[in-house]
């Protein structure tokens, strides 16, 4: 016999034994889950529901004392009067922050149209 022969009788009977022993490989599977776990889970959805909707972030274009951050404001209201700016107090220093972007991404967006005026701006995160 020639090899191309002999090759080809040996795949037939190969491919002829293993056959049944491939479609034996059907099987059902029954998962248990622990009422606990479902619990968790439920838990986890509600924390991170909470967790999203209190947190954004926003542009902070300064952090210090209250004649600058009041000049600061004023002008980017003037540049900006669109947008949403807020001048605060927190001990010692007072902080101009514009926005609230619940996308992280859109933040940054809008930080690069911003830094062409004010290059000290940065994003940062707010929790509620």
């Amino acid at each position: 016999m020639t090899k191309p022969v002999t090759f080809q009788i040996f795949s037939t009977i190969f491919l002829l034994l293993t056959l049944p022993k491939l479609s034996a490989q059907l099987a059902t599977v029954k998962i248990e889950q622990d009422s606990t776990i479902t619990k968790m889970m439920a838990t986890k959805i509600e924390i991170d529901t909470e967790n999203y909707s209190s947190k954004f972030y926003t542009i902070q274009l300064f952090y210090g004392d209250n004649k600058r951050a009041q000049e600061l404001f004023e002008n980017f209201k003037q540049s900006f009067p669109d947008w949403e700016a807020e001048l605060s107090f927190e001990t010692p220093n007072y902080k101009v922050q514009v926005g609230r972007f619940k996308n992280y991404y859109f933040g940054l967006n809008k930080l690069k149209e911003i830094k062409r005026v004010y290059p000290a701006a940065f994003l940062l995160e707010i929790k509620d």
